[in-house]
C-alpha cells in the first residue's frame, strides 16, 4: 500500500493526527496520549466502518517486527488482537486461557489491570484465576509494543501483579529484550526477572568462554568471547555439549560451526566431510524472537542418496530446533528436495 493511500485513510479518522517520519507514519491518538507507528508498505488490508453510536473506525491488518497485527483505530481509544499466549511462553505444552479476549482496547488495559491487583490482596483470591489474567495482561501489552504503544502505568501493575502470582505460572516467558527494555523504561527492576531466569537453566547460565572453546572442533563458535558467552545466555536452552548430541546424532563425522546474537538472531552450518570427502552440508537460521527456523540448504552427496542420510540429518535438525522452543521450521527445497520434505509431512508454503 502506498503511503498516500494509509494518510487518505487514517483522515477519516478525524480525531487522529498523523505525521510522516520517513516511511512510517506517526498516529497520535489524543485520547489516551499515545502514538503508533505504522509502514504503509506493510499494511495488506483496512477497512473503514461506523459504530452505532455513528463513531467511524478504522481496521488495520499487516505485519510489524515480523509479527503479524490486526488493530482497530477510533477517534478517543486502539484496539488489537493480542498475540497467542503460547507465543510468549516457553513451553512444548500448549496453554489454554479460557475467556480471554479476542481484542483488548487501550483504555481498558489499566483498569484491568488495576482490577486485579485489588483482587490480588483479598484473603480468598483465587490465585489461579488471577494467573490467568496476568497471562492476558502480557499478551495485550506485548501486542501494544509491538504497535508502538508504550502503556508504561500498566506494566508498573502488571509487575507488582507478577510479584504476587509468579509461582503459580506453569510455565516461564520466553525471553524478550523489547520487554525488558519496556520494563525498564517503566522503572521496573529486571532483578526479580533476571533470577527466575538462572534458575530455571542453571547449566546454561553456568557457561565460561572455556566451555565454548572445549567443543572444538565438533562445535566451533565464530568468536569464543563475553558477547557470544551473553547471546548463548539469553537465548539458547542447551548447552554446548547438548547442541552436539543433539545435532550429530549418529553421525560422527559432522562439524558444526554456530554464530549468535544478542538481538535474537544466529545461524547453524553443519558439514560431513570425512577425510576430505563432501557427504552433507546443512545451513540453518535461527530467529529467536519470531521463535522459527529457515533450513536456507541441505545438500547430500549424490551417491548416499537414499542411504538413510537424510532422514537422520532431518530428524536431527527437527530435535534441535525444537530443543530450542522454536515453533516453527521453514525449509526452502526444490526438485527432489522438495519431493522429500512433502513426504516427511511439511506443508506448502503458498503465501
Amino acid at each position: 500500500m502506498r503511503q498516500s493511500e494509509l494518510v487518505d485513510a487514517l483522515r477519516e479518522i478525524p480525531a487522529l493526527t498523523v505525521v510522516s517520519d520517513g516511511p512510517a507514519l506517526v498516529v497520535t491518538v489524543p485520547a489516551i496520549g499515545q502514538c503508533l507507528r505504522l509502514h504503509a508498505e506493510a499494511v495488506t488490508w483496512l477497512k473503514h466502518g461506523v459504530l452505532p453510536t455513528g463513531e467511524p473506525f478504522l481496521q488495520l491488518q499487516g505485519r510489524m517486527h515480523d509479527h503479524e497485527v490486526r488493530l482497530v483505530l477510533l477517534n478517543n481509544d486502539v484496539g488489537w488482537v493480542p498475540p497467542d499466549v503460547n507465543s510468549l511462553l516457553d513451553t512444548a505444552i500448549e496453554v489454554t486461557v479460557t475467556d480471554a479476549p479476542e481484542m483488548v482496547g487501550y483504555t481498558d488495559l489499566e483498569r484491568e489491570a488495576v482490577r486485579a491487583l485489588a483482587q490480588a490482596d483479598r484473603p480468598d483470591v483465587n490465585v489461579f484465576a488471577l494467573t490467568a489474567t496476568l497471562l492476558v495482561l502480557r499478551c495485550a501489552i506485548v501486542g501494544a509494543m509491538r504497535l508502538g504503544l508504550r502503556p508504561l502505568r500498566v506494566v508498573q501493575l502488571w509487575h507488582e501483579l507478577w510479584c504476587h502470582v509468579s509461582g503459580f505460572l506453569t510455565a516461564p516467558f520466553w525471553p524478550d529484550p523489547y520487554w525488558d527494555k519496556l520494563l525498564l523504561e517503566a522503572g521496573v527492576p529486571l532483578t526479580p526477572y533476571e533470577q527466575a531466569r538462572v534458575g530455571d537453566r542453571p547449566a546454561v547460565e553456568a557457561l565460561t568462554v572455556a566451555d565454548l572453546r572445549a567443543m572444538e572442533p565438533v562445535l566451533t563458535v565464530d568468536r569464543a568471547d563475553a558477547h557470544f558467552l551473553a547471546a548463548w545466555r539469553q537465548w539458547m536452552k542447551l548447552t554446548p555439549s547438548q547442541v552436539c548430541e543433539v545435532l550429530t546424532a549418529d553421525l560422527p563425522e559432522a562439524r558444526i560451526e554456530m554464530s549468535l546474537y544478542i538481538e535474537g538472531g544466529g545461524a547453524v552450518s553443519m558439514r560431513i566431510v570425512p577425510s576430505g570427502v563432501f557427504q552433507a552440508l546443512i545451513e540453518l537460521r535461527l530467529s529467536f524472537t519470531t521463535r522459527s527456523a529457515s533450513l536456507d540448504e541441505i545438500r547430500i552427496a549424490d551417491e548416499l542418496k537414499g542411504s538413510g542420510l537424510f532422514p537422520r540429518l532431518r530428524s536431527n535438525i527437527e530435535n534441535f530446533t525444537r530443543s530450542l522452543g522454536l515453533l516453527s521450521l521453514k525449509v526452502y527445497a526444490t526438485g527432489d528436495g522438495s519431493v522429500a520434505f512433502a513426504r516427511a509431512g511439511y506443508d506448502w508454503d503458498r503465501s
